[in-house]
C-alpha cells in the first residue's frame, strides 16, 4: 500500500502496533498499509458515510476484511480502551482533534499511542495536550509539494511542556529534522503577515512580537 508522505510519517510513528483505530480514514489506506506492515487488526473509523463506503470498498478489494473492518461514528465515541493499542486522526484540524480526545479521557491514562497530524491549529493542540496530561513522545515532518506537515507521537499520563517554551509551536523533538529550518522559515513568514495585519488594524501585536523574537532566538540556536 503506497502512501503520501503525510501519512507514510503517520505510519511510521504508529510502528509498532497491534490494533489501530484510525480516526477519520477516509479510504482507510493508513490501516491497510498497517496490516500490512505487522498490524494484527485495524478498525477504519469515519463520520461521514460516504468516505466510509469508499474504505469498505477499498478493505474489500484488498482482500482484508478480516482484519480490517469500517466503523461509523463520530470521533472515538464507538471505542473503548479495549479496542486497540494505537490511535490515530490525521487530517483534522487542532481543535477538533483535542475535542475527540477530550471526549474519550481513557486516551489520557498512559496505555495507549496516539499519534495525531493537526492540518492547522498544532499550537492550540500542544496547548490542550499539556494542559490535559499527554506528553509528545515524537514529533516530525513531511513535505507534500510546498506545504510541510507535522505529526505527533503522543502518550498520556506523562507531563512535559509540549513546547511552551516555543508558544506551543513545535516541541524540542523537532528541533533535529531536516525540513526544520524550512518549518521555522514558513512559521517566521505566518507571523510576520499576521503581525502586519493586526498593526495595519491599530491591533495589539504582543503575541505576534513574542513569538517572532523566540523564532528568532531559534534560527540563531539560542
Amino acid at each position: 500500500m503506497e502512501l503520501t508522505p503525510r501519512l507514510k510519517l503517520a505510519a511510521d510513528l504508529c510502528l509498532p502496533c497491534e490494533r489501530i483505530i484510525d480516526v477519520g480514514c477516509d479510504h482507510a489506506y493508513l490501516c491497510l498499509h498497517l496490516v500490512e506492515r505487522g498490524a494484527k487488526s485495524a478498525v477504519a473509523s469515519d463520520i461521514r458515510p460516504g468516505p466510509l463506503a469508499a474504505a469498505k470498498e477499498h478493505i474489500a478489494a484488498c482482500g482484508m476484511s478480516d482484519r480490517v473492518r469500517a466503523v461509523l461514528c463520530p470521533g472515538l465515541e464507538a471505542f473503548g480502551p479495549e479496542d486497540g493499542d494505537t490511535v490515530s486522526i490525521c487530517g483534522m484540524g487542532g481543535e477538533m482533534i483535542a475535542s475527540i480526545l477530550e471526549a474519550a479521557p481513557w486516551t489520557a491514562k498512559g496505555a495507549h499511542k496516539l499519534v495525531l497530524q493537526p492540518m492547522t491549529a498544532g499550537n492550540k493542540l500542544r496547548r490542550w495536550l499539556a494542559a490535559n496530561g499527554y506528553a509528545v513522545e515524537r514529533e516530525a515532518l513531511a513535505r507534500e509539494g510546498d506545504r510541510l506537515y507535522v505529526v505527533l507521537q503522543v502518550f498520556g499520563g506523562r507531563q512535559d511542556g509540549c513546547g511552551s517554551e516555543n508558544h506551543y509551536l513545535f516541541t524540542e523533538k523537532l528541533l533535529t529534522d531536516p525540513l526544520f529550518p524550512e518549518y521555522l522559515e514558513k512559521l517566521r513568514l505566518k507571523y510576520e503577515k499576521s503581525r502586519q495585519g493586526r498593526a495595519s488594524a491599530g491591533l495589539d501585536t504582543a503575541e505576534e512580537d513574542a513569538v517572532l523574537k523566540r523564532l528568532e532566538e531559534v534560527r540563531h540556536g539560542a
